[in-house]
């Protein structure tokens, strides 16, 4: 029984071990992505303004699909960006949403909650400040733009600062980012869906049963989850629901813990390995080939020939008879571990280099670009003053109190080497918006072509703020103290 516990341990410390190596590819890969995220948004803004303005817009309208005799589907460039391609990017944060529940820094009810409070206080003082310059306008409905953090941006300003920065800030940042974008998928959801259409949700909702009964099953076919993923979401487009809300069930329902599918490919793999063996003869024709493997290039050759001249037809059948059945057990035994892979971990490594390189960077030149004449108005009805304050003001002042309250009301408990510095600084940092602050504003103003482009023009100010505060904090919070320079020159 102790030898099963001690099985058991070691293989939940192995999957622990290659999940937290996930995060750390997801940070890789995001805080290049946020490097490339900044050259998308600045040559967006650059063409928009320049002589190829007109194709840069015409680009954004630009219709492409198939028809099939009467039938025609056609989307537009900037819709099937926005609602098809960042589909993807949301199934990524679900999964890395679901990944920290369940290995992660958000796992266990004190962890993830020193996280979704620092999260919760970065959303909603934010809110009351956009709403204090909005109250009482058309334009109150945008508040979820001054909430949302871009994550891939946050952690490109991690990365140029640099090995100072302690790994456990990284990791506050990625799970207060996901926290954070759990509350904007959920206002997202909430507010910013069209007509409901209760007939398309009960379809959602079924088709959301089955993917859950898939997961229950250890169900490991990506290609199901993704056939019934797309049913999903249809059918969540169809209800009136932003589709934002599918590609996050979806991952939710991807298996993160297939203990007992694993059990059956292991068991067929511990077969596989006995009729290796039992072929050859428990290893010892292994041995003799690696000794003849040991043999100079002419012994080996005169080796080959003689044994080709003088063996009987009968042995040489037995020994190619022998050398398929072992690419056939050698090809049994990949197919086995393939499917015995953790189904969370492959399709996030798979989405990760998608996100960070292609999605997130195309889906910031498409949406970035804004044409500013004299003719823009600035100040409609505070939009501005409410983003750039709720973003650079709201936000670090939110995390940091909620944080703070969470850990002395003994709701959470704050990780272990974070100071209170380090959580106002990366505050400061989440105040970053672009990616969910212009999706957002998208939805909130709709065709009010005015507010977008105002409030695009309000995200970019307010991040580039947030960059250089945050940097500056960040900075300060992490300088070696005296202590440890006057040890370092002691030690040298």
């Amino acid at each position: 029984m102790l030898q099963n516990q001690h099985t058991t341990n070691r293989h939940y410390s192995y999957v622990k071990d290659k999940l937290q190596n996930g995060l750390q590819r997801f940070i890789t890969h995001e805080s290049f992505g946020g490097i490339l995220l900044v050259f998308c948004v600045v040559f967006a803004m650059v063409v928009a303004n320049s002589q190829y303005a007109d194709l840069y817009f015409w680009f954004q309208k630009f219709e492409f699909g198939f028809f099939v005799g009467s039938l025609e589907l056609k989307i537009e460039v900037l819709h099937f960006v926005n609602d098809i391609l960042m589909s993807f990017f949301f199934l990524l944060v679900g999964l890395e949403m679901k990944r920290e529940m369940l290995y992660g820094e958000l796992a266990g009810f004190k962890k993830v909650s020193f996280s979704i409070m620092a999260a919760i206080g970065g959303i909603i003082l934010p809110i009351m400040l956009y709403l204090y310059f909005t109250a009482g306008t058309p334009y109150e409905k945008g508040f979820g733009v001054a909430m949302s953090t871009d994550t891939a941006f946050a952690l490109g300003v991690i990365l140029l600062l640099g090995n100072r920065v302690p790994k456990i800030v990284k990791v506050f940042l990625v799970t207060l980012a996901v926290a954070d974008d759990l509350g904007a998928i959920s206002v997202i959801a909430i507010f910013y869906s069209d007509q409901i259409h209760m007939f398309w949700i009960g379809v959602s909702v079924c088709i959301a049963g089955i993917l859950g009964y898939c997961n229950y099953r250890d169900t490991k076919y990506l290609s199901l989850y993704f056939f019934f993923g797309i049913l999903l979401w249809i059918s969540v487009y169809l209800s009136g629901i932003h589709v934002t809300i599918a590609a996050v069930i979806l991952a939710l329902t991807i298996p993160g813990r297939t203990q007992r599918v694993n059990r059956k490919y292991f068991r067929n793999m511990l077969s596989e390995f006995d009729r290796i063996k039992m072929i050859t003869n428990n290893g010892a024709d292994i041995l003799q080939i690696q000794e003849n493997d040991n043999l100079g290039f002419w012994q080996s050759t005169w080796r080959n020939i003689k044994n080709f001249m003088t063996s009987t037809p009968s042995a040489r059948n037995v020994n190619m008879a022998k050398a398929s059945e072992l690419v056939y057990i050698l090809d049994s035994i990949g197919i086995y571990a393939r499917y015995a892979q953790n189904p969370l971990l492959r399709l996030e490594h798979a989405l990760q280099p998608i996100s960070a390189y292609f999605i997130v960077p195309l889906f910031a030149f498409i949406n970035a670009g804004v044409h500013i004449d004299s003719y823009m108005d600035l100040g409609i009805n505070g939009v501005m003053f409410g983003t750039i304050l709720g973003l650079v003001i709201g936000k670090p002042l939110g995390i940091f109190l909620f944080a703070y309250l969470g850990e002395k009301c003994n709701l959470s408990v704050r990780p272990e080497g974070l100071g209170n510095f380090h959580i106002f600084a990366v505050g400061a940092i989440s105040g970053v918006g672009f990616t969910m602050s212009i999706f957002v504003a998208n939805l909130a103003y709709g065709e009010d072509i005015a507010a977008i482009n105002l409030s695009k023009i309000s995200i970019l100010i307010a991040s580039s703020i947030a960059v250089v505060f945050g940097i500056i904090l960040m900075g300060l919070a992490t300088r070696p103290s005296r202590k440890t320079k006057l040890e370092e020159h002691t030690e040298v």
